[in-house]
């Protein structure tokens, strides 16, 4: 099914359900985009390479069973080189902010976060603010 254009559509990417749960919330108070979520970076991958001109954020999480988040990543911008993607992870000494940067990475989302801590990091990234929520912008 091919979407308008217009539409903004953001895809969530974490093994874990509560995380996955939490997080869509979040962006769906945060955000006027679409949240499309899913537990399998295996399946995100399969929606993503079916139509990569549809998502303009992916937030993922790094440590994920068969394809971590960076591998996702390398996968989803060989079809789309200036995709923004989000990496969460709670292990801080798995990468930091600048490694995040190296490997591509538009931010970085320590676990465990708050509504506070996605709000800043999606209000800093270049091009989402415009997407938040009126209630939420600065």
């Amino acid at each position: 099914m091919k979407t308008e254009s217009s539409e903004v559509v953001w895809m969530v990417v974490d093994d874990n359900p509560s995380i996955l749960e939490m997080l869509s919330s979040f962006l769906g108070i945060l955000t006027v985009a679409r949240i499309v979520s899913f537990q399998s970076s295996f399946k995100a991958l399969e929606a993503f390479r079916a139509e990569p001109e549809l998502y303009q954020l992916v937030i993922t999480d790094l440590e994920m069973p068969g394809m971590n988040g960076v591998e996702l990543c390398d996968q989803m911008r060989a079809h789309a080189p200036d995709l923004k993607i989000v990496l969460v992870t709670g292990n801080q000494s798995a990468v930091d902010a600048a490694t995040s940067k190296d490997f591509g990475f538009s931010g970085l989302l320590y676990k465990p976060f708050t509504f506070g801590a996605l709000e800043y990091l999606l209000e800093n990234v270049e091009v989402l603010s415009a997407n938040l929520a009126p209630a939420n912008r600065s």
